[in-house]
């Protein structure tokens, strides 16, 4: 059988784009009327007709009373259904998992969180440093999958069916399988960690890199709404980007677009070798950070050190901590200027769990990359905060269920055209 060419539509992908069109208009607008519709989204009084009879039986629009009459028949009035139905949405990060339930109009309804305790160091004194490595990392995938199962639970007790999840964690996921292969921050490595999931539950369950949930949810309803193409930070545990361009999620040949803590950061990072972590990420990722803190007799919390952590002490007046702060700066700056030489984004969006990291860390690489670089984007912080990493994620689950075209064949994003 011959292969489609790449870029052609079916039928029904085309008609998940005019799906997709008359959804955004009714998230967007509120009630319209089929008329509106159409002169809203272009689309044809027959093809309005069709596509909102079948959104209405999917349960995904429903009647919101009529438009008052002009002396002829009065038109229905059609809304998007978002708060009958939710979606679950997790973060994973080296120490906890937080997860939410969302309806279809963004509205959080439950959040939870589990926590993971500090992870554990295999020392040359541990009689059984195998056993307990294993057991830290058979304990974090446990609560992982039970956070995701009481989510579930909890929308069917509300009466608000769960329709999907997504799990963003904080590693290299290949698709569309979600298997992670790379996770040192949890210890997780090549664990098919998406067919794991969907074994414990009958909805579409997505996996995602979580800058990659970050720069799609930041981009589809944060703050790189109407932009071509824009670079995502996470800084957290370590520094990791997710790059939207031409309107796609670029993921990669290997879907190892966006590890930047891989970049190499000057001439003497040739004389080493890395594995679980990069150059980058051997500078400003937690463990580089906590064993540079016991150097410099800065505090060292039992969890370890983050940037959050190094900007706040430092804030306190700590001179050592200080110290780390701008290194860490300089670090952060130095990897954005490749980002932003190399990819030329509209946007650079800042995303942390320490709302403060981005009040610190924006004005830190424009004071650094000006006149240092050709020219530096519009830098800002996400609109979403401490959330917009889940809430992507939450965006990616709602576009599973829609039937959203967000994905390619080639593991890159398509336009968004479905629903």
């Amino acid at each position: 059988m011959p292969r489609r060419a790449s870029g052609t539509a079916t039928t029904s992908t085309v008609a998940r784009v005019n799906q997709t069109a008359i959804l955004e208009a009714l998230r967007g607008s509120g009630a319209l009327s089929r008329q509106q519709l159409g002169a809203l989204t272009g689309l044809s009084p027959a093809t309005v007709n069709r596509l909102t009879a079948a959104l209405i039986d999917e349960g995904v629009i429903t009647q919101a009373g009529q438009v008052p009459s002009t002396g002829g028949r009065p038109a229905l009035l059609l809304r998007y259904a978002g708060g009958s139905r939710a979606v679950a949405a997790i973060q994973v990060r080296a120490d906890r998992a937080t997860g939410i339930l969302v309806d279809f109009d963004g509205k959080v309804m439950v959040r939870r969180e589990v926590d993971f305790g500090p992870r554990f160091v295999p020392s040359e004194s541990s009689r059984a440093p195998m056993q307990d490595r294993d057991r830290d990392r058979t304990e974090r995938l446990a609560k992982t999958m039970g956070l995701l199962d009481g989510l579930i639970a909890t929308a069917t007790t509300m009466g608000t069916p769960c329709l999907a999840a997504a799990v963003a964690v904080p590693g290299v996921v290949h698709h569309p399988e979600g298997r992670v292969s790379r996770m040192p921050e949890l210890d997780w490595s090549d664990l098919p960690l998406g067919d794991m999931l969907r074994a414990r539950t009958t909805i579409p369950v997505v996996v995602e890199n979580d800058a990659n949930a970050l720069a799609f949810g930041e981009y589809h309803r944060g703050a790189g709404r109407g932009v071509d193409s824009l670079v995502a930070l996470v800084l957290e545990n370590g520094l990791g980007a997710g790059i939207i361009t031409n309107g796609q999620l670029h993921r990669g040949a290997r879907a190892q677009a966006g590890e930047i803590g891989y970049l190499l950061m000057d001439r003497f990072s040739l004389s080493r070798s890395y594995s679980d972590v990069g150059d980058l990420e051997d500078r400003v990722g937690s463990v580089a950070l906590t064993r540079r803190a016991l150097e410099c007799g800065v505090p060292v919390p039992e969890r370890g050190v983050t940037a959050e952590y190094i900007f706040t002490v430092a804030g306190s007046g700590d001179r050592a901590a200080e110290g780390m702060a701008q290194e860490i700066l300089d670090m952060v700056a130095i990897a954005v200027g490749a980002m932003v030489v190399i990819l030329d984004p509209d946007l650079v969006i800042v995303g942390s769990s320490f709302v403060g990291s981005a009040e610190i860390v924006i004005p830190a690489i424009h004071e650094r990359l000006a006149g240092r670089i050709t020219g530096v984007p519009p830098i800002v912080a996400a609109e979403h905060r401490k959330d917009a990493v889940l809430l992507g994620a939450a965006e990616l689950a709602a576009a599973e269920v829609n039937g959203f075209a967000y994905f390619a064949t080639n593991g890159t994003s398509a336009a968004a055209m479905g629903a």
